[in-house]
C-alpha cells in the first residue's frame, strides 16, 4: 500500500503541489460596444455642432481574483474595473463648449477554471468561464465658456447588468508559488436601462467586447507531500 501511494505521488505531483489558495492580478485590454452611449454622443454632435475628439475607444482593464486550486481545477471570486470615455469640443474667438463622457464598469463575479497539461511541465492551457454582475456609471460633464463667463453642468447615469465571459489562456510556472498567465476572451452583457436621479432612461451600458489579459498568480499551498 505504501509503495502504491509513493508511486502515485511521483507520477502525479501536480495534484499535490497545485492545491492551495491563489491570488491573481491581471492587467489587460478591452474593447467596448456601448451602442446607446455612443449614439447619445452622436446626437449631441448633430444637434449642437460639436466635434468628436474621442469616441469610447478600447482601454486598459484591471482584475483581481481570489480562488482555490485543487488538481486541475480552480474556482473563486473576481473583481474587474473597466473604463473608457468620449469627448466633444468646439471653440471660437468668443469661447468654447466641451462635453466629457466618462464611462466606468465595475464587475463582480465568480469563476471556474480548468487546466490542461501540455506535456511541457511548467506550461498549461486553461479554459475559464466567469458569470457575474456589472455596475455601470456614466458621468457627463458639460462646460460652456463665453468670454469671461463659465457655466458647468454634470449629469450622472447608473446601470446594472449581468455578464458572462468565456476565456482561454496559458499559465507558466516561474517558481514553486509564482505563475504568470496570458489569456483572451469575450464578454457578453445583458444590461438593464440606466437611471438618472432614480428615473429610468432608454440608455443601456452594453460592455460587449474582446478581453485580453496578462497576469501574475501567487499560490499559497494548503497541502504538501
Amino acid at each position: 500500500m505504501k509503495k502504491l501511494i509513493i508511486a502515485l505521488l511521483l507520477c502525479f505531483p501536480i495534484h499535490v503541489f497545485s492545491q492551495g489558495w491563489s491570488f491573481e492580478y491581471s492587467i489587460g485590454y478591452g474593447t467596448y460596444q456601448l451602442d446607446d452611449i455612443k449614439e447619445l454622443q452622436r446626437t449631441m454632435i448633430n444637434k449642437r455642432g460639436l466635434k468628436e475628439t474621442d469616441a469610447f475607444p478600447g482601454h486598459i482593464t484591471h482584475s483581481l481574483s481570489v480562488g482555490y486550486n485543487t488538481g486541475f481545477h480552480s474556482m473563486g471570486s473576481t473583481f474587474s474595473y473597466l473604463t473608457t470615455g468620449g469627448r466633444l469640443h468646439r471653440a471660437d474667438f468668443s469661447g468654447s463648449y466641451t462635453v466629457d463622457m466618462i464611462t466606468n464598469g465595475y464587475r463582480i463575479g465568480v469563476f471556474y477554471r480548468h487546466y490542461i497539461p501540455t506535456g511541457h511541465t511548467p506550461l498549461s492551457v486553461y479554459f475559464q468561464v466567469t458569470p457575474g454582475v456589472i455596475i455601470s456609471n456614466l458621468d457627463m460633464k458639460e462646460q460652456i465658456k463665453v468670454y469671461s463667463q463659465l457655466d458647468k453642468k454634470n449629469t450622472n447615469l447608473k446601470g446594472f447588468g449581468i455578464y458572462l465571459e468565456p476565456t482561454i489562456g496559458l499559465k507558466y510556472q516561474l517558481s514553486d508559488r509564482l505563475y504568470c498567465s496570458l489569456g483572451g476572451g469575450y464578454e457578453i452583457n445583458f444590461p438593464s436601462k440606466m437611471k438618472q436621479s432614480g428615473l429610468e432612461t432608454e440608455i443601456e451600458a452594453n460592455w460587449n467586447g474582446l478581453r485580453l489579459y496578462c497576469g501574475l498568480i501567487f499560490v499559497l499551498p494548503t497541502f504538501k507531500k
